[in-house]
């Protein structure tokens, strides 16, 4: 054991001396994660404005409280030249004019809203479902009280808009899928990604301690085989958790971050970093210099990562980019990330993520040491 610890502190005595495996495994992750967490978090905080356009009367004010039901816009009342110039000027996605004499407009089955939009942006169409759900349920609630005379209009618009909704009980179906979690998955994203380039560059100094004769010695030490293979090893993957880590509490003072529970947590991301040691270990075993490992290793890297849900949620992508995504490991790393900092704990899908980050470190094990010669 001695012997193995003594390989340990060598190989993490090297990484550490050198500044580009710092930048590469702590600042750039952390640098990442600032720029693009930060810009999650503003979007969320600068939601688009929707101008209203009302006047001073009951059913105006219950109309606008339907409206502002819909928390991802910003609601607020402007005049009418107000809301033209905001809209002309692009500062408002649109503005909604509520007319005075709605109940006319019912009548005449003429449009509730008259809506000032200067193009049809994404975030109009995001908001245009929104606005015909609430005219359609204005409509209805006409016709319902229609009979018993107009008086009764304005106090069951009031009951409408004084509904909360729905209730979700605490068991969930899915996750929620809110800002906090998106910034925590992009963070852990960045962190394996990177920390796939700083191990892949670990296990290639095999290659150079193989050219510089520091393998050979190794060699014919009294060490064995099996006790150099687990002291290059525990090394890598200490450097992967020493990074994982140190993201961990750097993200926590700066984002007040939450990593689901440690308990669940912790195995799940030491299989991960041992999946991206096996991955490392392979590109060593499959090259004849770093040269090589560094530009094949780039190459993966980047183009799995960008298949595998680092840079945007899989949910985005195509079906056939979904299916194709299960062929790399990072898929199924996000897929549990996501389980286990959401919260929802899905058994059968960590499970699964789990078996299948099996199954990847295996075949990288196995490619690996078989390309790894020892002589």
């Amino acid at each position: 054991m001695r012997k193995i610890w003594t390989i340990i502190r060598l190989q993490l005595k090297g990484f550490f001396k050198s500044p580009g495996a710092i930048v590469l495994m702590f600042i750039l992750p952390v640098l990442f994660s600032l720029i693009f967490g930060g810009m999650v978090a503003n979007s969320e905080e600068n939601k688009p404005l929707v101008n209203i356009v009302a006047k001073q009367d009951e059913n105006s004010t219950r109309i606008v409280e339907l409206l502002k039901k819909n928390n991802h816009f910003e609601w607020k009342k402007v005049s009418f030249a107000q809301a033209k110039k905001n809209v002309a000027a692009q500062d408002a996605v649109a503005a909604v004019v509520i007319p005075t004499k709605i109940q006319q407009r019912m009548i005449d089955k003429s449009p509730l809203f008259d809506i000032i939009v200067q193009r049809k942006t994404e975030d109009y169409l995001a908001l245009y479902p929104h606005l015909q759900g609430t005219a359609e349920l204005i409509a209805a609630s006409y016709q319902a009280v229609g009979i018993q005379g107009e008086e009764m209009f304005p106090k069951l618009l009031e009951a409408v808009a004084s509904n909360q909704g729905i209730k979700v009980e605490q068991q969930l179906l899915q996750a929620d899928d809110s800002t906090q979690t998106s910034i925590n998955l992009m963070i852990v994203g960045f962190a394996i990604m990177f920390m796939m380039f700083g191990l892949s560059g670990a296990a290639s100094t095999i290659l150079d301690e193989r050219i510089g004769g520091t393998w050979g010695r190794l060699m014919v030490s009294p060490a064995r085989k099996l006790q150099i293979s687990l002291g290059y090893l525990l090394s890598y993957f200490l450097m992967g958790w020493i990074q994982f880590a140190v993201l961990m509490v750097v993200m926590n003072i700066l984002f007040d971050t939450t990593w689901g529970n440690l308990a669940n947590l912790i195995p799940f991301a030491s299989l991960v970093i041992l999946t991206v040691v096996g991955f490392g270990l392979m590109i060593a075993g499959l090259v004849k210099t770093k040269q090589q490992a560094s530009a094949i290793s780039a190459v993966l890297i980047v183009s799995t990562c960008m298949l595998g849900g680092v840079y945007w949620p899989i949910d985005f992508v195509p079906e056939l980019m979904q299916k194709l995504a299960l062929a790399v490991p990072q898929s199924w790393a996000m897929s549990g990330f996501k389980e286990i900092i959401s919260g929802s704990m899905h058994v059968e899908t960590l499970l699964k993520d789990t078996l299948a980050l099996l199954g990847f470190s295996c075949l990288f094990f196995f490619i690996g040491l078989r390309g790894i010669k020892f002589e």
